[in-house]
Parts: structure tokens; sequence; C-alpha cells
């Protein structure tokens, strides 16, 4: 299943403690469900477009449950 995460020049974007911070490590970044979804907590942090990427991944589904 693909899930789309979030590299800015600071590092990856992963949800902590209902707020959004940063890691240098890919597989830690947060899987968002859709592109839009991606945008939005990116910009939502302050980035603009052209200063970060949506990246597409393939994942397992039973990572992208959400409590």
């Amino acid at each position: 299943m693909h899930a789309y995460i979030v590299k800015t020049g600071d590092g990856y974007l992963y949800p902590f403690a209902d707020d959004v911070s940063l890691t240098d490590k890919e597989d830690q970044a947060g899987h968002f469900l859709s592109m839009d979804e991606a945008h939005r907590v990116a910009q939502g942090r302050g980035y603009r477009e052209g200063s970060y990427e949506v990246l597409a991944v393939e994942v397992d589904e039973r990572r992208l449950i959400r409590q």
C-alpha cells in the first residue's frame, strides 16, 4: 500500500506527542494517507511549497492504522 512521507531540508516529519517533529531517519518518518494530508502538515509547520518534498513509499497497511 502507498503512503506519503515529507522530506524537508531539516529532516523527515514525524508525529510526536500530538505534534510533528523531525528525524534524520526515513524509516521513522510519519506516514500520511494522502498527498494532500502530507502537504497540509508540512505547510502547517511553516514549510512553503518547494522547500519540502512529498515522497510516495510502499508500507505495510498495519503501519497506517491510526489510534
